[in-house]
């Protein structure tokens, strides 16, 4: 190949390797990962054709219930934030608007996992009585002796009184 015909093919190539990264760029047909830093929570979530995927969000933290559900709550708040200012822009550019239309549908479809995790409450003295006798009941399954059936007896005898 001579000299100008590598050239000529060199530009083609740019040219159209431009042509396709802008094309691509403004379809989002990739899936593109983002990481967002929203209220001292780091969102993390993927995204493709403008739409969010709703299973990528705060996954890296879907093993940690609580954690879990704290990012994919601060990322519906970030959604609807996110939402509000890019509408309130006026001359956006077409990506502009894309990411705008994108944030506002994940600010109205997305729900996030709410999950709530407190202290066990203290048992009575009635249920502490009853595990008392459930386990005596389970030895005597076990060891069918005299002194077992006695004390299971014993322990059991008032609890349903």
């Amino acid at each position: 190949m001579d000299p100008f015909s590598q050239l000529f093919a060199a530009y083609l190539h740019t040219v159209s390797n431009s042509i396709t990264e802008v094309y691509v760029d403004s379809m989002n047909t990739t899936v593109t990962s983002q990481s967002l830093v929203y209220n001292d929570t780091n969102i993390r979530f993927q995204h493709q054709l403008w739409k969010i995927k709703p299973n990528s969000v705060c996954a890296n933290l879907e093993q940690q219930a609580t954690q879990f559900s704290k990012c994919t709550q601060q990322a519906k708040a970030m959604f609807t934030e996110l939402c509000s200012q890019l509408s309130s822009m006026e001359n956006l550019n077409q990506r502009g608007r894309s990411l705008s239309n994108m944030y506002c549908n994940a600010s109205l479809n997305y729900k996030p996992m709410v999950a709530y995790i407190s202290e066990p409450m203290q048992k009575t003295e009635q249920e502490l009585k009853e595990k008392e006798c459930n386990l005596m009941i389970l030895k005597a399954m076990q060891d069918n002796s005299d002194e077992v059936i006695k004390l299971k007896e014993q322990i059991c005898q008032n609890i349903y009184l």
